[in-house]
């Protein structure tokens, strides 16, 4: 691809894929400004691979991978904020939210997750809050479709037990 070309890739998977990066690397690590960080640097990864030529099959599986990485790197050397303190902060939107029983039921679910055993909350994040499907998580997390959706599967019914739903 000409420089040109990969320019216009680029910028149409930044504008497709950005926010939805930004927003799970602020799940990840409970930082505004380091959610930015990490985004920015998914980004620069992609803009190299690009560059390098290499092939891609699923963008967004890419940038959620190289994303994830970066949250499990980070993780090893510091110890993430608390759920409570995002809600504190603002940084949890709340424009999806109207009402304070709203709040109060979106922060004791956020809560519980929380709470869950990390291969738990990893599968759980990526499928309701970011969307992703079981085939999407499996390329993010390295592992088969069978076995997210088992994981899912199971962290799910973990959480409506924990909810007592």
């Amino acid at each position: 691809m000409n420089q040109s070309t990969l320019e216009k890739v680029f910028v149409e998977s930044f504008s497709s894929y950005g926010d939805a990066i930004f927003r799970f690397c602020m799940v990840k690590v409970s930082n505004v400004e380091l959610a930015e960080d990490m985004t920015q640097e998914v980004f620069t990864r992609y803009w190299q691979y690009l560059r390098d030529g290499k092939e891609m099959t699923n963008t967004r599986s890419f940038l959620y991978t190289i994303a994830n990485n970066m949250a499990k790197d980070w993780y090893k050397k510091k110890k993430a904020d608390s759920l409570d303190e995002k809600m504190e902060s603002g940084d949890v939107p709340k424009d999806s939210i109207s009402s304070p029983e709203e709040v109060a039921s979106y922060q004791e679910v956020l809560n519980t997750i929380e709470d869950m055993e990390q291969k738990d909350k990893e599968v759980l994040l990526l499928k309701h809050v970011e969307g992703l499907d079981p085939k999407d998580i499996a390329e993010v997390l390295e592992e088969t479709a069978n076995v997210v959706s088992v994981r899912l599967n199971r962290a799910t019914k973990r959480l409506q037990q924990k909810l007592h739903i």
